[in-house]
């Protein structure tokens, strides 16, 4: 038999394996070449990876019922983030959006005389909406580029293309694979030693296990600590059934740890932190009032250490978004959890559950906490705003002086001009066709504007003489600080501007992100300001003096309630008798994400911000307990005897809604009665389009499956080069035909930027 062109010049397929990947599951590769004369093969000075989504091209379009969408990243085992890395050929590389059909190819480079050499590569799922599905992959190793793109044509018959495995002896490359459950009982607690337990909670249709697995091993790397992070994995597609829901289920997962985990039961456990993003900032609230109520013993067995937020939006998120996302909210868009956020809806028609929540249970259990943190995006977040993640009082006059300022502007000028994202073009009546759409929404649901920062002003302690001045005046100028919208929030959603290379690889190049770190105490607080209207007012009865009020006012009236003041009653309930650190940060778009670095090159933005947080609650700088003045938790204030959230968060009641929830859910999804249900006329959309999604994701599985059953292994295909640089060599690949299509553009940082990921 001939042999391939392959074959005759030696070049040969190492390894080669097929995986697959549900929603927060990684897989992990660890490469370790130690080249040595073979007879059987002929070893080249560098190694070539390939690592190929093998989902038909179709699902492409299917966006929303997955997606079927990777992340992969190849880095040296040693590499540093804080270290300067100016060879290229020692750059990391990776690509934020495999899509089904394409190969990422990287060059794993031998250029320095070594040994043996080392190279970790992480592939990570996309999948947002549904954890029934998953994406299968490929990866390759060898001694070519070109062996491998030949190994997806089966024309070429390249040896062991259709095969799994390795091989060549282990002692010459040996490949190691981990995935999500190992690297997250990593590393082993030292049995001798009290162990801090971390635990991490998620947000809003995210999860723990690979949304916030960059934090988790970065508290994994402090070193002289026996510390243990964990996050509940069991919340993964079900964050719109609530909070109290997702809060309950977090809190019953840590007992159990606590108590019946081999390396985490009999009194092991000493102390414990809480880290949650963004809605997890809220279900971990609930979840220590749910372990203080049904489980006294614990907080006094286990000490708490850290409560940290992360943009979590702590007072409801309604305030400062458009009068249509206060709507959708209100109706169910996002299922219960949606409703909760909304601030109208009552918890046993007394009063919203986040006014209920910093009461009772949860103000005793936070006072005990050494420190309480809250991290916050002061622009660029449209989904969580400022003054919900920072529990609303702030010194917005150093903010506002420090993002306004003629230095901070012009270096946002600059990043705009140079920036990956192309910019948005304007919308005017002339050249948008959604101007109609906006300009009746402007109309009738009209922008909230943010605003009144100078009510929320803290007080100036430098300014002791002038105590009266701390009321602040109707005179007082603040300028407005800046606003994402709807559209450029899901712009930046859509197409996130990435790190440059120099940003990666130079960490002198990194500008400081954090604009205010500051503690804010009961004091500081400005005097409370009475509420002005009602709250729910929506009595459309009323005409006030004209005789009939118009359309507009009537759909206002209907669908617009204030909730001001219950954004000051929550944030003063949450500050009563305790002090807050309050961090708050400047990220590029898309700052929501980046915040905890979801993926760890495609949001190195936030790298300065986990370091921060590590360093300054777990690490070598982590202040001593002395130097926070203790909260006043001994004595007892009339938030500790609240009620109304311990009657609502007992056992036996949370168990059997939660039962209730499930089922509901279930038949939502089943019968499709998602829209308009009989068994839910309180909302259009019951438990979110979170169940639909899941149905429709199950069907494009199925037809998936009939549609290529078989023919995963060996897609035909051709080379698409879009390399980000000369080197690292990196490319990724349409493999449909023989001709080259470039999906890549420059941003002129040397990195190539996907649009949209192909989907423009």
């Amino acid at each position: 038999m001939a042999q391939s062109d392959s074959d005759s010049n030696d070049d040969k397929i190492l390894y080669r394996e097929v995986r697959s990947l549900k929603a927060g599951q990684i897989q992990r590769f660890n490469l370790h070449y130690t080249p040595e004369p073979s007879e059987s093969i002929h070893l080249t000075s560098n190694l070539w990876l390939k690592v190929k989504n093998i989902e038909p091209i179709p699902l492409r379009a299917a966006f929303l019922a997955g997606p079927y969408v990777l992340y992969v990243d190849c880095k040296r085992s040693d590499y540093d983030p804080n270290q300067a890395c100016f060879i290229t050929a020692d750059q990391p590389v990776f690509e934020p959006s495999l899509l089904p059909g394409q190969a990422f190819y990287a060059q794993l480079s031998c250029h320095t005389i070594k040994d043996s050499y080392s190279w970790t590569v992480d592939v990570i799922s996309q999948i947002i909406f549904n954890n029934t599905i998953d994406v299968d992959f490929e990866i390759l190793i060898g001694t070519s580029k070109k062996v491998l793109h030949e190994a997806s044509i089966p024309e070429k018959k390249v040896l062991n293309a259709d095969q799994q495995g390795s091989f060549i002896s282990s002692t010459i490359l040996n490949v190691s694979n981990q995935d999500t459950l190992d690297l997250w009982n990593l590393p082993v607690p030292d049995p001798n030693k009290p162990i801090h337990l971390v635990i991490l909670t998620h947000g809003l249709h995210s999860n723990v296990s690979a949304d916030m697995f960059y934090l988790k091993e970065q508290i994994d790397s402090v070193k002289g600590e026996n510390i243990v992070v964990k996050g509940y994995f069991g919340n993964v597609a079900k964050t719109e059934r609530g909070v109290k829901y997702l809060g309950s289920r977090v809190a019953e997962y840590i007992v159990d740890l606590v108590t019946n985990n081999e390396s985490l039961n009999n009194d092991r456990v000493s102390k414990i932190s809480f880290i949650g993003h963004s809605l997890g900032g809220l279900v971990q609230t609930v979840a220590i009032a749910y372990i203080q109520v049904n489980y006294p013993w614990f907080f006094k067995q286990i000490k708490p250490i850290n409560f940290i937020t992360i943009a979590s939006p702590m007072l409801g998120i309604v305030n400062e978004n458009p009068v249509y996302v206060k709507l959708a909210l209100s109706a169910g868009l996002v299922g219960k959890t949606g409703r909760d956020v909304s601030l109208k809806y009552l918890e046993n028609d007394s009063k919203p559950l986040l006014l209920l929540l910093p009461t009772g249970p949860t103000h005793h259990v936070l006072k005990r906490f050494i420190r309480r943190t809250a991290y916050a995006n002061s622009v660029n977040d449209g989904i969580v705003p400022l003054r919900t993640s920072s529990l609303l009082f702030l010194d917005y006059k150093e903010l506002i002086q420090i993002i306004n300022s003629p230095e901070n502007k012009l270096k946002t000028t600059q990043s705009t001009s140079t920036g990956i994202v192309p910019p948005i073009p304007a919308i005017n009546g002339d050249s948008f066709v959604f101007s109609p759409v906006q300009t009746f929404l402007s109309y009738f649901m009209p922008q909230k504007q943010a605003g009144h920062y100078q009510k929320f002003q803290t007080n100036d302690k430098s300014n002791v003489e002038e105590e009266n001045s701390l009321m602040y005046s109707a005179d007082d100028s603040y300028e407005e600080l800046p606003t994402q919208s709807v559209l450029e929030t899901a712009t930046s959603l859509i197409l996130p501007p990435l790190p440059s290379l120099k940003f990666i690889n130079d960490p002198s190049s990194r500008e400081p992100v954090i604009v205010i770190d500051k503690v804010y105490r009961e004091e500081d607080l400005p005097p409370h300001t009475p509420a002005e209207v009602p709250c729910l007012n929506f009595d459309t009865t009323k005409t006030d003096e004209s005789p009939s009020i118009s359309i507009r006012q009537r759909i206002l009236n209907t669908i617009d309630y204030d909730v001001e003041h219950l954004e000051e009653d929550i944030a003063r309930e949450y500050h009563k008798n305790m002090d807050w650190r309050k961090v708050i940060v400047k990220l590029k778009p898309d700052a929501h994400n980046n915040i905890i670095v979801r993926r760890r090159f495609a949001n190195a933005y936030g790298w300065p911000v986990i370091e921060h947080l590590v360093s300054n609650h777990f690490g070598a700088h982590n202040a001593l307990e002395e130097d926070f003045r203790p909260s006043n938790s001994i004595f007892k204030d009339s938030l500790d005897s609240a009620l109304d959230l311990t009657r609502i968060i007992s056992r036996d009641l949370v168990t059997k809604q939660n039962k209730e929830i499930d089922q509901q859910s279930i038949h939502e999804s089943t019968e499709n009665h998602w829209i308009n249900s009989k068994d839910n006329a309180e909302s259009l959309f019951a438990v979110g389009p979170t169940g639909l999604l899941s149905e429709v994701s199950e069907m494009v599985g199925n037809l998936r499956d009939q549609f290529y059953n078989g023919f995963k292994v060996g897609v035909p295909g051709v080379n698409t080069n879009g390399n980000q640089d000369q080197k690292p060599i990196v490319t990724l690949e349409d493999e449909m035909n023989d001709s080259e299509i470039v999906t890549d553009y420059d941003d002129g940082n040397g990195l190539a930027r996907r649009i949209m990921g192909g989907f423009l």
